[in-house]
């Protein structure tokens, strides 16, 4: 790599996101906040265009990672005329580097075990999926469904909901919703923020977790050891994501520029007093 100071363009969406506040706060194990230009570039894609070739001309970065970010084909083209790489966290697109945690093995996982603790009407909840970014929350689904129908089980009518946020206040939104359905579990594909407000609205209503209903997040954030009860959810390896995505961006430069790397770390589950 040429002789120049280390300048990196972190993008997300809005950093409104616990998924992606956790990876930014990783990030700067490994650069110097004077090696960070964070920018958000929203949810709309035309929008996400506009922002990430502002931040390219303006900031003459010496990469780009971005969080649950699917740049457009110029996009990726002006960076590469650039030499810029781009890294991508927790999304994915043809030709370009990306770190993602398998989000069908870790739907997989969370619905068979739930199977397992003998639970037969299970819910989802996950976030968007026919927008851009939604891939990850696809791929949850399907390997929920996918775990549901090995156990010769299907999602209940009604119980299969999108949230738009990924947060406590979606949880709370949604949880009369499957008690009035009657679910005995919950797996919150949209993660352990939206799960903590499930447990919210459980203990005013003086439903028991997990005796009544249990319920498995997804990410293993900070809240899914601090809530109550504490939270069973499936563990991305945000640390390591984290790292990854430095090496790459700074050591790995030249190389990813010359051939893109993918990597896919292998989800866990991390079993605590919720299921």
């Amino acid at each position: 790599m040429e002789n120049r100071e280390t300048k990196v363009v972190l993008a997300a969406p809005n950093f409104g996101s616990a998924l992606q506040v956790a990876l930014s706060e990783h990030l700067k194990k490994w650069l110097k906040p004077e090696e960070i230009a964070r920018r958000s570039v929203t949810d709309d894609s035309g929008m996400q265009k506009e922002r990430l070739k502002q931040a390219l001309a303006q900031t003459h970065p010496t990469a780009l990672i971005a969080i649950s970010v699917r740049p457009d084909s110029d996009t990726i083209a002006a960076y590469t005329a650039a030499n810029v790489p781009i890294i991508l966290i927790d999304e994915e697109t043809a030709d370009v580097s990306s770190i993602t945690t398998n989000n069908r093995l870790g739907g997989q996982i969370a619905g068979e075990y739930l199977i397992a603790k003998g639970r037969k009407k299970i819910a989802i909840i996950s976030g968007k999926t026919q927008v851009q970014g939604g891939y990850n929350a696809e791929q949850r689904i399907k390997g929920f469904q996918q775990a549901l129908s090995a156990g010769k089980l299907s999602i209940p009518q009604g119980c299969m909901i999108e949230v738009p946020h990924y947060s406590r206040e979606d949880g709370v939104e949604v949880m009369p919703k499957f008690l009035h359905i009657g679910v005995d579990a919950i797996f919150c594909a949209a993660g352990d923020n939206c799960a903590a407000g499930l447990l919210i609205v459980a203990r005013e209503q003086g439903v028991r977790i997990p005796e009544d209903i249990a319920i498995v997040g997804f990410d293993d954030l900070l809240i899914a050891q601090l809530s109550t009860p504490t939270l069973t959810t499936i563990r991305q390896p945000l640390i390591e994501m984290a790292e990854a995505a430095y090496k790459m961006a700074v050591i790995h430069r030249d190389e990813i520029l010359r051939k893109p790397q993918r990597i896919i770390f292998k989800p866990e589950l991390v079993v605590r007093q919720s299921a």
